[in-house]
Order: C-alpha cells, then structure tokens, then sequence
C-alpha cells in the first residue's frame, strides 16, 4: 500500500493542479493582522458566510486547529485570465480549483481519517449561505474557510514551497489540505 503523502501527490497530479507540495504546517506563517482584510470586507463574506469571520472563529483558534494536524499539501492552481480585475471571469477560476480541491478530499477519503482544509475564498456549496437565511448550516462537515480566515500568509508559503506567488497574466490560486500523516 501507497503511504499517504505520495496518493496526495499522486491525486494533485492526476486532477490537474499546477503545483503541490506536502510540508510541515509549522513551516507556514500565520499573521492575525490579516484579519483585517476580512473585516474590510473586499469579498462581501464577512458576518454573511459560515466559513467567515466572525462565525469561523478567532484567527488564533484557526490557527490552533491547523496546527493540531502536523502536514499540509499546498495546493495550486495557475489559469491565464484576460482581465484579471474581472471579478467574474476570476471567481469561476476561484470555484473550478476549489472543486478541483474538494475533488481530491473525496478521493482520498478513506485515507484521510482527519483533515481541515483550507480554500481559496469562501465556502460556497450553498448560494446563498444559510446563514444569511438565518438557518443553520447544513453541510457543516463540508464547510471549509479560507486562507484569508486563517491569516496564512500566502507569499511567504509559495516561497517556501519554491512555487510562483503572483504570474503576469494570469492568477494563481492556492488551498491548504491539513492531514495527518498516519
């Protein structure tokens, strides 16, 4: 049998993602000053989605969760874009490497008994969130905040993985899978 870091890798690779890399979660930086850029509300999430500030949790508390799992597989994604300002061009780039990310936790289901992952941008399997309904979220197994929830800080992990932050036309997009490797 497979030991299960090389299925992970094994999986990034057959589903499409550019870069993957598996290394030690306390090898990535966590900045709580992040949290303002949620509390800014760029993406009109704050206080409107499960998997967002402030129903996900103190940054510190996801910090916590994420380092109670010793490895993380980097997951990324790299799509041209032709205006990368076009808020829905790149939002459906966002969704199709958030599926291509959930694609591999299906996958590898039987062998990740625990795992949090992390996503580029919100949770978005109900449109609107239940929460803006005022009703319980009924998919909180499946709910998944992003790296901006958690305050990783994103150029800091692609230079340590020695993978692309930003390209010239193009956006790159990155998601965490925290697992133990077990």
């Amino acid at each position: 049998m497979k030991k299960l870091e090389e299925k992970l890798l094994q999986a990034a690779e057959e589903l499409g993602f550019d870069n993957y890399r598996i290394i030690d979660t306390m090898a990535i930086s966590f900045e709580e000053r992040f949290r303002m850029y949620c509390e800014m509300n760029y993406c009109g999430n704050y206080d409107k989605n499960y998997s967002c500030p402030p129903a996900c949790g103190e940054a510190k508390e996801l910090e916590r969760k994420a380092k109670q799992f010793e490895r993380a597989l980097v997951l990324q994604t790299i799509t041209p874009v032709k205006n990368i300002l076009d808020d829905e061009e790149t939002k459906g780039i966002k969704h199709r490497h958030n599926q291509m990310t959930w694609s591999l936790i299906e996958g590898m289901k039987e062998d990740l008994k625990e795992y949090l992952p992390a996503m580029a941008g919100p949770c978005q399997i109900c449109s609107p969130c239940a929460m803006e309904l005022g009703k319980a979220c009924p998919f909180p197994k499946k709910r998944a905040s992003c790296l901006s929830a958690f305050c990783v800080k994103v150029d800091a992990l692609a230079e340590y993985c020695e993978i692309p932050y930003y390209c010239e036309g193009e956006v790159a997009f990155f998601s965490i899978l925290f697992f133990h490797n077990k």
